[in-house]
This record gives structure tokens, sequence and C-alpha cells, in this order.
């Protein structure tokens, strides 16, 4: 199952802020442990994907491959709110007190942070897809999909929109490969723009217990919506079939429907999971010059404890079949695990504790670092060992040990090429974006300016070509 990537920011001491804000601190404390998080929430999509490529014939007991896949709903909502806290974190007070030029420096350095190694994955993900191979085997109308779907993905809006492509897929297949992956990064794009919004919503709370009150009532409206949605699966269901054609049913193909974009790949529910990590920020913000007291430390540890208890058991609840109806079940596709995951960023970065050290060791941040990078990667690496090697899979006790041994060995390669990658190209890139609109010279901002607008350039190149050479 193709699941997503959220890009998180670096946590760091970014644009000293103006004015009274709590966002508007004059110096932004590192949160390490964040940082780890980041490795936990990739980590875990690649184990799903892992056991899900090269696990996926194996029968073990307690169904633990199952189980094993899935770990990326744990990280794909552990992104999500994680971005939300960064964002709001690092550039509430810039993207809220400072106007058009404050706005401006935010997008670009998101932009900055998004792109290159996005980019990059693109153009390996075009050439090796089967569209792209399929025009030199005589199928150009393959190839045509591709250049048609290419434009979205190129403005990072693939996401954003229901599209399909044929009659067997839609947008988010459009290019194939481990192209899929790239609808998180979508999604988040459409939050860093959703964000004007939401940070002048959560900056106003400015008393801890109204934060926290205004989470709860933001996460029962969200609980509400997708779960109504979900009920009306069917109904929306018949709604898209009609409105897009039968590429659009459930039943013809899950990952493509309009149902599956709706509740799993849209930014639209996603949103909530963003909106919750802001503030989760924001209490944080408010509470971070307050000394710790020994009662609410103690409070806090066992807040960490039932947190981290509660993922196994919300995820047995959302997707075990033989589960009984229940209240998470609805919201398996997107915000089921959300008020798990937000205490653990809170406690995770307010107290010190195990779960803080842990996070916080050289291996977590080295990794944590480079967890954007073992992403895009990490799919493209599962891919072509499946391709390159049968499992020979025969039932016995030997077979499944060989097959979690390469799955470790697989692991271990994908996390040191993406550490290559981040040192080499991701990291290198960034500062290199970052420092453009620094130049005084009107040379280094126009370089900025013609960097940001290439992807909409390669776009139209895009379009025009596939109407004049395909027709």
């Amino acid at each position: 199952m193709i699941e997503f990537y959220a890009p998180v920011p670096h946590i760091a001491s970014e644009h000293p802020a103006r004015g009274p804000t709590p966002s508007a601190h004059p110096s932004h404390k590192i949160l390490l442990p964040l940082t780890g998080l980041r490795f936990l929430a990739a980590f875990s999509v690649l184990v799903a994907h892992g056991a899900s490529v090269l696990l996926g014939f194996a029968e073990v007991p307690f169904d633990t491959i199952t189980w094993l896949k899935q770990a990326s709903g744990f990280g794909m909502t552990l992104f999500f709110v994680l971005s939300g806290f960064v964002i709001h974190y690092n550039y509430g007070a810039l993207v809220v007190g400072r106007g058009i030029a404050g706005k401006a420096s935010y997008l670009w350095a998101r932009f900055a942070r998004l792109y290159p190694l996005y980019l990059l994955m693109l153009l390996v993900y075009v050439l090796l897809s089967s569209r792209t191979s399929a025009l030199w085997t005589g199928h150009p109308e393959r190839f045509k999909e591709l250049l048609h779907s290419l434009p979205y993905f190129l403005l990072s809006v693939q996401s954003w929109v229901y599209v399909p492509v044929n009659n067997q897929d839609a947008l988010i297949s459009g290019i194939g490969g481990a192209s899929p992956l790239t609808w998180s990064i979508s999604t988040e794009w459409f939050f860093y723009f959703a964000y004007f919004l939401v940070g002048l919503f959560v900056l106003r709370l400015r008393r801890p217990w109204t934060v926290i009150l205004a989470g709860l009532i933001w996460s029962a409206i969200w609980i509400a919506l997708a779960s109504t949605l979900f009920a009306r699966s069917p109904q929306i269901d018949a709604w898209a079939v009609e409105r897009f054609g039968p590429v659009a049913s459930m039943t013809h193909n899950w990952q493509d429907s309009f149902v599956r974009w709706l509740l799993y790949f849209s930014p639209y529910l996603r949103i909530g999971a963003f909106v919750l990590g802001c503030l989760t920020a924001q209490l944080y913000l408010l509470l971070r010059d307050r000394d710790v007291t020994r009662v609410e430390f103690r409070i806090a540890q066992g807040v960490l404890l039932i947190a981290l208890a509660s993922v196994p058991v919300v995820t047995y609840l959302m997707y075990a079949p033989d589960a009984p109806k229940n209240f998470f079940r609805p919201l398996n596709l997107n915000f089921g695990l959300a008020l798990s995951v937000a205490p653990l960023l809170f406690c995770g970065v307010r107290y010190r504790s195990v779960f803080s050290r842990v996070l916080s060791t050289r291996p977590c941040l080295a990794l944590g670092e480079a967890s954007y990078s073992i992403y895009l990667v990490h799919y493209v690496v599962l891919m072509i060992v499946a391709r390159t090697s049968t499992s020979g899979y025969s039932g016995s006790s030997f077979d499944v040990a060989w097959a979690v041994a390469k799955l470790v060995a697989v692991v271990a390669v994908i996390l040191a090429l993406s550490l290559l990658l981040y040192a080499n190209f991701e990291a290198p890139a960034r500062r290199w974006l970052r420092s453009l609109p620094a130049k005084s010279a009107t040379a280094g901002r126009m370089q900025a300016i013609v960097i940001a607008v290439s992807p909409a350039v390669l776009a139209l190149v895009v379009i025009v070509g596939e109407r004049s050479i395909l027709g």
C-alpha cells in the first residue's frame, strides 16, 4: 500500500520575531526530540512498506506482517501533527507579524526545504516509470498519460484535486513507480498556504486553558466531520462514479477511488491533524518559560504513558478485521491517531524523560535530519530489490528468516543512502537556496525568483509538449 510523507522543517532559531505574541520569542530554542520524532515517523513508513513489499508473502505467527504494514498509519499522523507544531513554532510571528515580506520569506524557506530533492526524485520516478518505458515499446499513449499528470506533480498540487488520467488510474498514480508517495508532499504544500489563516486563529489564543479547550473543540469537530463522511462513503462513491466514471469507484480500484482520495490523500481532511499540531505548539510556547513543578511533571508522565499505550490500542481498533464496530474505525484514513500523537509531541519537548532522551540521541538526530531523503528514496529501493529477486517462499521457517534478514539489510542500505543524499545534495541545495534572498545584490533576489517559478515554467513546457508532440 502506498502511504505518505510529510516533510517537516528544521526546528531552528530562524527569523527572530518582533512583538509581544508567544511565537515572537527572541530566541527559539532548538527542540531536539522533534528531530528524533521525524526519524520515528519516517522509519514507521519504511517498515510498513518494507513489510508489504518484501514480506507480504510470508505467513508468520500473530499476523505480524499485517500489523507491521499498519505502522504507516502512525507515521503518517505523526508527520502531519509534527509539521503543524514546527511550522507554528518557527514561523508563527514571521507569517502573522511581518506583512508581505514575512510571508514571502516563509514561503521561500518552505520551497527551499521541499523542492530540490523533490524535483530530483521526481526525475528518477519518471525515468523508472513503466509509462516511460512504454514509449520505447510502441505504446506512446501511456507516456502521454504521464505527461498529462506531470504538470500537477511539478506544481505539487496532485493531491489537491481528483483527476482521472484514464479508465484505470487517477492522478495520484498518473506517473507511476514510486511517485504516488509524493501525495503527502503536495498535501503539505497546501498546509503551508493554509497556515496564513490558521496562524491568525491560533495566535489569538493567549491562555493555556483556551488552547486546550480549542484543541478539544477542534478535535471533536474533525472527528464528527471525518466520521460523517466515512459513513456516507456509498453515497459519495455513487456521486463520484456519475461525475468521473468507473475509475472513481471504490470497487474498481480502491487506491484510485474518489473516496480514497477525499478521506486519505486530499489535504481537506488531513488539515485536521496539522491544525492540532499548531495548537500543541501554541500551548508549548505559552508554557515554556514557566518552571515545571513536581505535580505537573508527574501528571505529564502519566499522560505520556497513556498516549504511548493508546497507539497500539487505537491501531487495533482502527484496522483489526475482528474488532467490533467502534469509535475509531471511521477515522482510520485520517485523524484516528492524532489525539495520541499530540500529547507525545508536547511531553517530548516540555519534559525531560527517557522518551525525550532517546529521541535526542545522535543516531536519531542524524536520521531525523535525513527523514525526507529516507522517504523519497525508500520505495524506489524496495521496488528494485523486489523486481530483481524472487521470494522462493515455500512456507518454511528458514524462508521467513531469510526474508526478514533481507529486509533488515535493505533497510540498512536505504538509511545509508539517505544519509549520503542528505549530506551531499539535500542540505547543500537548501542552504544555497536560502542564501539567495539574503544577498544584497539584486542578482541574488532575481535568482531566487527565477528558481521559484521554474516548476511552473516546466509545467507549461510539459503541457505544450504533450499537445504538440503527441497530439
